[in-house]
């Protein structure tokens, strides 16, 4: 077997292979042996085909079958021999048998890098305690209030700060450019909605209809809508008001608690909690950013590809070429992280359990509200597992970190400084 080797990346290795024809004469000549006595032919007893009819009825398929196995068999050598850790399934192409019958293909590989593990334990990261606490209770509980709130309808015209119950069209002169919307509430004067739109309803009153134009400028995210004189058609059903009840026993119970005291413990949990995980992602994030400045290295292709589908999905962007380039950096920067992860992994015998993946499957499928069955394609996703180990890795690099800065008193705010070895 002849090997030809090319090193474009520190990470791929491009492998032109070829085999000699008595190679694929000897596979071939072994897959007739296996097969011959399994043979079932009409007009011969079984096992007892004679290969010359054997020859004729399996003709190249025998031959394709030799090569691959062929290929499959060197493809392992060559790994074996240059000593590699694969980073991805090989690439096999240019599939070649020739009239001598010797055998000519390629095979992509893309291999951890090399790199040299710098000091990983013992990082010093801060404690950027959130302030605010009292202003973030208040903020939630009105949230809790705003959710029980209730609706009356008032006979006075719309004016800012009531609510204007109304069927909605839009329309480019006489041509609608988008569905019919029905039985909309729109707070007047919510900075959210179009100024126009707060303004033109203004004294409006149940039964009336109300017409609101708007130029919308060229370079609008909405192509119906872009660069056109918009028409917005209200019906006004009603004119109404909102009130929001007290904090009180009555809106703990509407909200399921025994007891105002039971709310106000319960949502003063959930504050701690939420900056506690905020505070530990940030420390994570510093964490990356060390790790990552300390090890440069280019990562391998498909694992840059991995990260760049990731961040599509997390934040819900297009496949397009322009948002490609736009998050390439990004997630070049997440492969590179995953590699030295990995090599975290091995020095400290970190490894993620057949049983970690399948709790964690139902744990994902839960917080998505769907059977376990939708997403048990999850089990066996390499990607998956992947993100588990780097989840565990992250884990224990924040429990040998050099926490310094603030912590949490019982309220949630600063109590003393400290530092965690």
């Amino acid at each position: 077997m002849e090997v030809k080797v090319n090193s474009p990346k520190d990470w791929l290795r491009e492998i032109e292979v070829e085999i000699e024809s008595e190679r694929l004469k000897e596979e071939v000549e072994k897959q007739l042996a296996s097969y011959g006595p399994r043979a079932e032919v009409p007009g011969f007893r079984k096992g007892h085909v004679p290969r010359p009819v054997l020859e004729r009825r399996l003709g190249s398929a025998l031959e394709q079958s030799a090569a691959q196995e062929l290929v499959e068999q060197s493809a392992a050598e060559v790994l074996q021999k240059q000593d590699w850790r694969p980073a991805a399934e090989p690439e096999l192409s240019d599939l070649e048998i020739r009239p001598d019958k010797s055998i000519r293909f390629k095979l992509r590989i893309e291999i951890f890098p090399e790199f040299e593990l710098g000091e990983y334990k013992g990082l010093a990261v801060e404690k950027h305690e959130p302030s605010g606490f009292d202003k973030e209770f208040e903020r939630r509980l009105a949230e809790l209030q705003d959710r029980c709130a209730t609706f009356k309808s008032v006979a006075v015209p719309a004016a800012p700060g009531l609510f204007v119950n109304a069927d909605w069209r839009t329309f480019a002169g006489d041509e609608e450019v988008a569905k019919p919307r029905t039985n909309l509430m729109i707070e007047l004067g919510d900075p959210m909605n179009f100024k126009e739109v707060n303004e033109g309803l203004v004294g409006v009153s149940a039964g009336e209809e109300r017409a609101v134009e708007i130029d919308f400028p060229a370079e609008h995210p909405e192509k119906a809508l872009a660069g056109r004189k918009i028409t917005f058609r209200f019906a006004v059903r009603e004119v109404k008001e909102k009130n929001v009840p007290p904090v009180d026993e009555d809106l703990a119970l509407a909200l399921g608690y025994d007891s105002l005291d039971d709310l106000r413990r319960d949502l003063n949990d959930v504050i701690l909690a939420d900056r506690a995980r905020l505070v530990e992602n940030d420390q994570k994030n510093q964490l990356f950013e060390q790790l990552i400045n300390a090890h440069v290295f280019e990562p391998p292709e498909s694992w840059v590809k991995v990260n760049l589908d990731r961040l599509r999905r997390e934040y819900e962007l297009p496949e397009d070429e322009e948002t490609t380039k736009k998050l390439t950096e990004a997630a070049s920067r997440r492969a590179r992280f995953d590699i030295i992860a990995v090599g975290i992994a091995r020095n400290e015998s970190i490894e993620v359990t057949d049983e970690e993946v399948t709790d964690q499957v139902k744990a994902f499928a839960e917080r998505m509200k769907r059977p376990v069955e939708d997403i048990a394609t999850l089990l066996d996703n390499p990607a998956f597992r992947s993100q588990l180990l780097r989840d565990k890795v992250m884990d224990f690099l924040l429990e040998h970190a050099q926490v310094r800065g603030t912590l949490l008193g019982a309220d949630g705010k600063p109590a003393s400084s400290g530092e965690k070895d």
